[in-house]
C-alpha cells in the first residue's frame, strides 16, 4: 500500500469486530505478534501498519508532527475501508489514539480502547530538570554557532549524547526531529473529551512512561480504569503475560 508517497507495510484482516493496533516508537507491529495472535484467537480482526520510518514502511522525506501521524492513520483506515474499530495502542501509539478518541468528528468510530503504557501525559519536570534543560539549550546555541563551535562544540555533543535516549541516538536526522516534535506534545487537555470505554493497562515498573502518567490519564478520561501489571516494565505482555492477558480478556 502507498500512503502519502510512502510504501507501507501493513496487515488488514477485517472481521465483525476489528482492532486497530498502533505500535510504539521504533517498534514495528511484528514486535507485538503475541498480542495480535491472542486477538485473532478470540475472533477479532486485525488492522495495523508500521509507522513511517519503522519496520517495512518508508522513512518520510521530512520530519512529522502528531497531526501528520493522525492524518497518516486516517488515510490508512480510509484506504482499507475501516470505519469502526477497537483501538489498541502502545507507547507512542497512545498519542495518535488519544487524538483520534478525543476528536468528535473522527471518521473512525471507536467505543472501546486499550492504552498500554501509552504516551501523551508527560510528567512535570522538577526544578533541577528545568535548570538542566535551560543549560543544555544555551550550550546548544553556543555549540552550533559557527564562530563558537571550536570552543563549545565538543562539550555540546557530549552533553547531547548523555541526555538523549538510545532510540534518539540511533535515529536518522529526519526521525530525530520527528521524535522531538512528538515528545513536546501534551494531550492532557483533550482527554476529558474522550467518550470511549478505555482500559489503561500499565507495567508498574515502567520507566519510559511511568505509571504516574497512567494515573493522570485515569483521572482525566471519564470512562477509564487503570490496571497495573505486577513486576512489569514498558512491555507488560512480555514481563507478566499471565496477568496481562487475563486483564485484556476481561475487558474485551
Amino acid at each position: 500500500m502507498v500512503i502519502s508517497q510512502m510504501n507501507v507495510n501493513y496487515i488488514y484482516e477485517p472481521k465483525e469486530k476489528t482492532v486497530l493496533f498502533l505500535h510504539g516508537w521504533n517498534a514495528p507491529f511484528s514486535v507485538y505478534a503475541p498480542i495480535l495472535d491472542f486477538l485473532r484467537a478470540r475472533g477479532y480482526g486485525i488492522a495495523t501498519f508500521d509507522c513511517p520510518g519503522v519496520g517495512g514502511t518508508d522513512e518520510p522525506a521530512a520530519p512529522l508532527t502528531l497531526d501528520d501521524y493522525v492524518a497518516f492513520t486516517l488515510e490508512f483506515c480510509k484506504n482499507v475501508g475501516l470505519e469502526e474499530a477497537i483501538i489498541f495502542c502502545h507507547s507512542n501509539g497512545g498519542r495518535i489514539a488519544l487524538r483520534m478518541l478525543s476528536d468528535k468528528s473522527c471518521p473512525v468510530k471507536c467505543t472501546k480502547a486499550v492504552l498500554m503504557d501509552a504516551a501523551g501525559a508527560p510528567s512535570p519536570k522538577s526544578f533541577k530538570q528545568k535548570a538542566s534543560l535551560r543549560l543544555y539549550k544555551c550550550l546548544r546555541v553556543l555549540g552550533t554557532a559557527p564562530v563558537l563551535r571550536s570552543l563549545f562544540g565538543e562539550l555540546y555533543e557530549t552533553m547531547r549524547d548523555k541526555r538523549s535516549s538510545a532510540d534518539y541516538r540511533a535515529a536518522s536526522p529526519v526521525m530525530k526531529k520527528t521524535m522531538s516534535n512528538l515528545l513536546s506534545t501534551d494531550l492532557c487537555p483533550v482527554m476529558p473529551e474522550i467518550d470511549a470505554s478505555v482500559l489503561l493497562v500499565w507495567g508498574e515498573n515502567d520507566t519510559a512512561t511511568p505509571i504516574s502518567e497512567g494515573r493522570k490519564m485515569e483521572s482525566l478520561i471519564k470512562n477509564s480504569g487503570l490496571a497495573p501489571i505486577k513486576g512489569a516494565g514498558h512491555f507488560p505482555y512480555v514481563d507478566n503475560p499471565a496477568q496481562f492477558y487475563s486483564v485484556l480478556d476481561a475487558f474485551l
